[in-house]
């Protein structure tokens, strides 16, 4: 457990970062620099307040910045991340940085097969057998749908 309202494991993670240069990335919103702020008081790091709408933080860091820890070391607070975006890999091809999916695929009825929806695709059907981890084929299909979002 990690708290930054009670200090709850705030030790364990000085312990962690200590003498190393360690990088906080994460979502916008989700409370890097008031971890960072945390972890080495006197920064005085800018913060946003929950929003109640939300009930998530606002994005503040608007660049990054390292900061040298007290214990040796260094902390990296980023910008918030709102997503990812591939260059240059089209659809058709994503599936080939699936290892799992790329021994197998070759394997399917349609050489343009997609492995989301077409009958007899042998992607699909090792999915359903447990051969591929369901947990890789839903980040399959989610950087396929994200991606689109993101493309010019």
């Amino acid at each position: 457990d990690l708290s930054t309202l009670d200090g709850t494991g705030l030790d364990a993670v000085r312990a962690l970062v200590a003498g190393c240069t360690t990088l906080v990335a994460g979502n916008s919103g989700v409370g890097k620099s008031t971890l960072v702020g945390a972890l080495e008081p006197g920064l005085a790091l800018r913060t946003g307040s929950i929003s109640e709408s939300h009930r998530k933080g606002r994005h503040t860091t608007t660049f990054s910045a390292m900061y040298p820890l007290t214990g040796g070391g260094f902390l990296i607070d980023t910008p918030g991340i709102k997503g990812f975006g591939l260059i240059d890999i089209d659809d058709h091809e994503l599936w080939h940085y699936f290892p799992e999916m790329m021994r197998i695929g070759a394997g399917c009825r349609f050489y343009n097969c997609t492995h989301t929806h077409e009958p007899g695709c042998v992607v699909r059907e090792a999915v359903a057998r447990g051969e591929v981890a369901r947990s890789r084929y839903e980040s399959y299909l989610k950087i396929r749908d994200e991606d689109d979002k993101y493309r010019k």
